[in-house]
């Protein structure tokens, strides 16, 4: 048997401050964590755990069987609302139809600003 890990959470460096960014959705641009600045990008990880720039962050890899998280809100939510993308890497209320990325499933209600436990998803894509 060849594991490396018991679960895909990685440390990664950034290149800007992200100690006040747990629960934002990155992108990997030049092998470097970027929190996701559109509701149409298909994020790598979550941050579990952002540091100063230069510090190590703590990045939980999407779709990769990950415990429960903490993801951000930019609006309300109820227990058992499947999640989609936001357009500064938080989450919201899935729409439910239309161009969106979805990303989890919530296991609390929370308002916008919350962090709130959350199920990571492998990332899907809606174009319309």
């Amino acid at each position: 048997m060849s594991i490396v890990r018991a679960n895909a959470i990685i440390a990664l460096t950034p290149a800007v401050d992200h100690s006040a960014k747990e629960g934002y959705f990155v992108i990997i641009t030049n092998d470097l964590p970027v929190v996701s600045g559109s509701a149409s990008d298909v994020p790598f990880g979550i941050l579990i755990d952002g540091e100063a720039a230069g510090g190590v962050d703590s990045i939980g890899v999407c779709g990769s069987n990950l415990p429960t998280v903490r993801v951000k809100l930019s609006g309300p939510v109820d227990l058992g609302d499947t999640l989609q993308l936001h357009d500064d890497g938080s989450v919201v209320v899935d729409a439910g139809s239309g161009a969106r990325v979805v990303v989890g499933q919530a296991l609390e209600a929370g308002v916008s600003g919350d962090l709130i436990e959350a199920v990571i998803f492998t990332s899907v894509k809606y174009s319309a």
